[in-house]
């Protein structure tokens, strides 16, 4: 019997060290457990839209490989506007085409010949199969202001 209760208390203790042990080992892990920074999303800035004295006009050449911006009615205080022009091909490929007019001063000004594909070295592959162009402009004032316009134009 004595060893009965010697076995007992042996394993009574053993498992006591193995619990002791394994909170352990969790608290350790614990401690060195790193955690991920917290993501702070970037604040999105709502531009306001131009004003409808401005008018704008894209138009298709070259069996729509090549386009023209016409735009009339810039404000006065306007220094730059920025263009993007995105659309997708005949084959389901999204592209665009980005660029920024230096304004002096004008109150109408156009941007002719935009290549709709990739020109390099004198040579142009353009895209074909394209049928409509979302076109962004964003006009930058010399007081820091900025203003949008965006529109859809099938071709």
């Amino acid at each position: 019997m004595k060893l009965n209760k010697k076995v007992l208390i042996i394993a009574v203790i053993l498992i006591v060290l193995a619990i002791i042990g394994v909170m352990g080992v969790l608290k350790i892990k614990s401690l060195f457990k790193t955690e991920s920074p917290q993501e702070i999303p970037t604040p999105t800035v709502v531009l306001p839209t131009v004003a409808d004295s401005i008018k704008v006009d894209l138009t298709a050449k070259n069996d729509n490989k090549i386009v023209d911006i016409k735009i009339a009615g810039i404000p006065q205080d306007t220094d730059t506007i920025e263009y993007e022009l995105t659309y997708t091909t005949g084959t389901g490929l999204p592209r665009g085409v980005l660029g920024k007019i230096t304004v002096n001063g004008q109150s109408s000004i156009s941007r002719n010949d935009i290549d709709l594909g990739t020109c390099s070295r004198g040579r142009c592959v353009y895209d074909v199969g394209v049928n409509s162009i979302n076109l962004s402009l964003k006009f930058n004032s010399s007081g820091g202001n900025s203003s949008v316009f965006q529109k859809t134009y099938p071709l």
